[in-house]
């Protein structure tokens, strides 16, 4: 029941960054190539993430296990747009889940904060 319920909060994730995505092309690397960007998720010290969920070139990297309340991919390569999806479990009310996308070590784009027990978070750039 538990693998289910994090399958089906994956796939809600990623219905969510696709509704979410924008034609502007404001944030493309102005001379057209791909973009080296690193992602990060923050959750607070009772969090445990479990479900991770990005681009990388023109594929998506999935991961699921135990990560606990933070996460750093190594710097990848992206073609057109960085996506980040993340789902984790807390243990309160008050347990918090973000992500964030970084370029050249600064952060160029952070989610709203996730509060809960089931946590989901999600951005893109």
């Amino acid at each position: 029941m538990k693998r289910l319920a994090t399958l089906f909060l994956a796939l809600f994730s990623l219905t969510l960054i696709f509704s979410s995505c924008s034609k502007d092309d404001d944030n493309n690397d102005p001379d057209g190539g791909p973009k080296k960007v690193q992602y990060k998720i923050i959750g607070s010290n009772d969090v445990n993430i479990t479900t991770i969920v990005y681009m990388e070139g023109d594929d998506y990297v999935s991961k699921t296990g135990d990560f606990g309340k933070e996460w750093t991919s190594p710097e990848v390569s992206v073609k057109q747009i960085a996506i980040i999806t993340a789902n984790a479990h807390g243990t309160t009310d008050n347990s918090t889940l973000k992500c964030q996308i970084l370029v050249n070590g600064k952060v160029v784009k952070e989610s709203g904060v996730s509060t809960g027990k089931i946590l989901t978070t999600n951005t893109s750039y």
